[in-house]
């Protein structure tokens, strides 16, 4: 049976590595107070500001609707709300205009939204400023006509009691180039497409070698001739992207037979209510904008997150739903229905519908659209030339990071079975291997939070033919530590080597690609930061 869910910024927390990446805090007032023996949660005194109530109420509530998702504990690289509050109203006040520190977030605000969660954040203990349960709270809300919670409760295992240390943002890319060198393809050259871009979340180039660029809060960017046009593409659907950073424009693929039809396929959230559902949009490319566009595919499940496009070599449309990534099993176990979308991967036709040879079709207890399921976030989608399978990055919370191969009918695990651990540090599951359930290909222990990937086939690095790239966010929980992961096989397709690339830039690689002469591009992930990347040979 299909359900609908309500669809609410907390459980968007998904897993702190995917979140966009930046903060309202930074490491200079923990260090200066450390420095000089104060508290680093102790507000400086300032001259006294008068209290408006009804704004610090009205603050709560748009800080509970826009902020807390990522502000509530769940994203570790995000001050708590405790913390915030003792930031100076001169500091809050920076970050959220236009140039600071979390631009991209404060343009979903209007200006009195912005003035009053200003007021929330700032005002003294006795205005009731102590903090919002809104988004993840203490018992499961169900509403009506809805199987799973429409609200996760927050569980203990979802966090650490362990304290976090601040926030420590990515450095500002400098203008480049960048040298370094790698193993196999010694000499590398990196430079700077392009600066401008707002929480992309994909690349996907056109024949000529044009780029189209997804940025989460709806916009559709083109980047010709090196150069990135400043006017948004016109023609996309409306994308409800104010529901935690897992929502929004998601993805964009083109037809295989793109050359003769100009048809383009987009991933993303449409709104409905105050609520989401995965959807897939699909028009026509005039060179100029997206016209006949139509919806081809609306999932009825809502609180269901990141999504990835990809067409395999017979004209089938892969697509990913993430799942509830947090919360209780009530939640979470949702991945292991196959009548709920969340969780799964899709199998299509290109207009939509389900082919009549996918593994549940006919099933009066699954959708027909489902090809795998038992998935938590992925990331990442791309079919291997050699075998035509289609392989996916998962991300786990704690360790437990995957890259799947994914073959019909297959149940990946989640939430039963996973080789990493909960944000608080219990083992998720002491022994993975359990009947029915598919080892993932490759695991990452500590997680790298991998994105997009792709199999290189050029010819400008000879030396990497056949390898695989995947885009990686952090480390082991650890900022600054986004990289290239370059994957080496033998003839059976078993990893046997490593490569971290771009490690010294100390940026969040969203999403990887190669381009129609055989350069490697990549995105990162830093908010109003982010920037398009190209790879090339050195000298």
């Amino acid at each position: 049976m299909k359900r609908l869910s309500y669809l609410l910024a907390a459980s968007t927390l998904v897993l702190a590595a995917c979140n966009t990446a930046p903060q309202s805090a930074d490491t200079s007032m923990g260090a200066a107070a450390t420095a000089t023996g104060e508290s680093p949660t102790a507000r400086p005194s300032t001259p006294a500001r008068p209290i408006d109530a009804a704004a610090v109420s009205a603050g709560q509530q748009v800080f509970a609707t826009y902020c807390a998702v990522c502000h509530n504990g769940a994203d570790d690289t995000a001050p708590q709300i405790d913390q915030l509050h003792t930031f100076q109203h001169e500091r809050v006040t920076a970050a959220l205009s236009e140039g600071g520190l979390m631009t991209l977030q404060s343009k979903a605000l209007s200006p009195e939204q912005r003035a009053q969660v200003i007021a929330f954040i700032t005002a003294p203990v006795d205005m009731g400023r102590g903090g919002t349960s809104t988004i993840m709270t203490a018992k499961e809300e169900y509403r009506e006509g809805f199987a799973y919670p429409v609200r996760s409760a927050r569980d203990p295992r979802d966090s650490s009691e362990v304290p976090r240390p601040p926030s420590w943002a990515a450095p500002k890319l400098g203008d480049g180039p960048f040298e370094s060198e790698s193993w196999e393809q010694r000499n590398l050259r990196t430079t700077i497409v392009t600066r401008g871009l707002e929480a992309p979340r994909a690349i996907e180039f056109l024949p000529n070698g044009d780029i189209f660029i997804v940025e989460r809060a709806g916009t559709l960017r083109i980047v010709r001739n090196g150069k990135l046009d400043p006017k948004p593409i016109a023609g996309t659907p409306a994308v409800n992207a104010n529901l935690g950073i897992a929502t929004g424009f998601m993805d964009i693929a083109l037809h295989p037979d793109f050359k003769n039809n100009s048809l383009v396929y987009m991933s993303y959230h449409k709104p409905r209510g105050d609520l989401g559902s995965n959807a897939i949009f699909r028009g026509k490319w005039d060179g100029k904008a997206i016209v006949e566009g139509k919806d081809i595919f609306v999932s009825d499940d809502v609180d269901t997150f990141y999504s990835k496009l990809k067409f395999d070599n017979k004209g089938k449309l892969y697509a990913t739903i993430g799942g509830p990534a947090l919360g209780t099993d009530a939640s979470m176990m949702r991945a292991q229905k196959a009548d709920d979308y969340g969780g799964k991967t899709l199998r299509l036709n290109d207009d939509g519908t389900a082919p009549t040879d996918n593994p549940f079709y006919g099933r009066k207890d699954a959708n027909p659209e489902v090809f795998t399921m038992g998935h938590r976030i992925s990331l990442g989608l791309t079919m291997n030339p050699s075998t035509n399978e289609m392989w996916a990055t998962e991300n786990a919370p704690y360790g437990g990071d995957e890259v799947n191969i994914l073959r019909a009918g297959g149940n990946y695990g989640w939430p039963v079975s996973s080789e990493g651990r909960y944000y608080s540090g219990r083992s998720i599951s002491p022994d993975p291997s359990q009947n029915g359930i598919t080892r993932p290909h490759i695991t990452y222990v500590p997680s790298i939070a991998p994105g997009g990937l792709v199999f290189y086939t050029g010819d400008k690095f000879p030396a990497w033919k056949g390898n695989l790239f995947v885009a990686a966010m952090r480390m082991g929980e650890t900022p600054r530590t986004g990289h290239i992961e370059r994957i080496v096989f033998n003839n059976k397709w078993e990893p046997i080597r490593n490569e971290m690339l771009l490690l010294d830039l100390h940026q969040r690689i969203r999403d990887v690609e190669q381009s129609p002469d055989g350069y490697l591009y990549a995105i990162t992930d830093e908010g109003a930061d982010s920037v398009l990347l190209k790879i090339e040979p050195g000298k």
